[in-house]
């Protein structure tokens, strides 16, 4: 069967919209006559049956696409190592001025200079003085913004070692 608009659907339209119509209304009308009618709704409805090629049944069958599986994710618990290293070093190493780290200071269960470590580690600021120095802050942000950067490109996109422990099954552990 011919594709395109049937021609007696256009004369139909030109003598609905009257001479002064313009061709883009004369044809947007056509068309809305078109998918109207019953000839439209019979070629459309089934495209791949062809006339007569086929017996007639008093079954009726179903035909139904074959369709691509979709892929299931099922998301798991992970631990992104290269950022944790990064933390623990921060919580590892005694600040300038600290005899101690601060995992020492809250295993004595010493909070104030668990605290005080802490923020002279990774903020760089020193509260009992109240000075400020990115020195000390070198000591667990650089670490810790490594690992970040170390689980973002390494882990990521442009070696995908992540991806590669997935697939190998290795569980727990991401970089």
């Amino acid at each position: 069967m011919p594709r395109g608009l049937p021609a007696n659907y256009i004369k139909k339209a030109k003598r609905e919209l009257g001479k002064g119509a313009s061709w883009h209304d004369v044809f947007k009308r056509a068309w809305e006559l078109y998918k109207g009618s019953k000839v439209y709704k019979a070629v459309s409805g089934n495209p791949g049956k062809k006339k007569g090629s086929r017996k007639k049944s008093s079954k009726r069958s179903v035909f139904s696409l074959a369709r691509r599986k979709k892929r299931t994710y099922n998301r798991k618990f992970t631990i992104p190592v290269a950022p944790l290293v990064g933390l623990a070093t921060g919580f590892a190493t005694p600040p300038r001025g600290y005899p101690k780290s601060a995992i020492q200071y809250a295993m004595d269960g010493d909070i104030n200079n668990f605290i005080n470590a802490l923020s002279n580690v990774y903020l760089g600021y020193n509260p009992p003085d109240g000075t400020f120095d990115i020195k000390r802050a070198s000591r667990g942000l650089l670490p810790l913004v490594l690992g970040l950067l170390v689980h973002k490109f390494v882990g990521g996109s442009p070696l995908n070692l992540n991806r590669t422990l997935a697939r190998m099954k290795i569980p727990l552990i991401r970089i």
